[in-house]
């Protein structure tokens, strides 16, 4: 693996990156769910506090030569079916600039190294491009086939990715 993606945990010193790179996610993601910015002209994020006061949500930000590229939010859980604890990708970006430059797969890949043991990327269905990238960027990574589980929440189709990073 290059090491042209510097990735880091986020502290709360990085909370206004995050804050603005989680706007331009939200911005992307759009494309796939109806959502709406609020009155300020922002999408915000209400979950992002837990990032910075509890154990179990890990933030982390990434920089390709210096330059903030992209972020992830890490969380540790239950499974989706009530399997025992899992890392699980609760947020994934990569500026248009890096995408389709390795970067993200690296990214990810790094993420994975920081955090072993069992993890679950859940994918919604109609975010082809996403369904694409961690297919793909999963097989790389265990350098095994790939498929994922489909399932519905109040009408929305997902697809789940699992995999084990490390000995754990």
């Amino acid at each position: 693996m290059s090491s042209r993606v510097e990735l880091f945990q986020a502290g709360p010193e990085n909370q206004r990156s995050l804050e603005n790179l989680i706007e331009l996610y939200i911005h992307d993601f759009s494309e796939f769910v109806s959502v709406d910015v609020g009155e300020d002209g922002r999408f915000g994020y209400p979950d992002l506090p837990l990032y910075w006061h509890e154990p179990r949500h890990v933030p982390f930000l990434a920089k390709v030569e210096g330059k903030l590229s992209g972020f992830a939010l890490v969380t540790r859980g239950p499974g989706m079916w009530g399997d025992s604890e899992v890392w699980d990708m609760a947020e994934f970006f990569v500026l248009q600039r890096y995408r389709h430059r390795g970067v993200g797969a690296e990214m990810a890949e790094k993420v994975w190294y920081r955090c072993p043991g069992k993890w679950q990327i859940r994918v919604r269905s109609n975010n082809l491009p996403a369904r694409s990238f961690w297919e793909s960027a999963i097989a790389k990574f265990t350098r095994k086939p790939v498929s994922s589980q489909d399932f519905q929440i109040e009408e929305v189709e997902w697809n789940l990715f699992s995999f084990q990073c490390g000995d754990q």
